[in-house]
């Protein structure tokens, strides 16, 4: 049977990963990424867009 001590670590740990992976989703809003749209023709003549997610963010979550 596990100790009182080991049981109060476990919910520690788990609280403490519960609330940094909520802080992390919550935080994430992409403030610095953009969509940049290009408009350019095919050879046959027809209009193509392309949509770019561009994001100066080093890591993105």
């Amino acid at each position: 049977m596990p100790t009182k001590r080991t049981l109060i670590f476990i919910a520690l740990l788990f609280v403490i990963s519960f609330s940094t992976t909520f802080f992390i989703i919550r935080s994430n809003d992409h403030k610095e990424c953009d969509t940049l749209v290009k408009k350019e023709l095919d050879k046959n003549g027809n209009k193509i867009t392309i949509k770019e997610h561009v994001c100066k963010e080093k890591y993105s979550f």
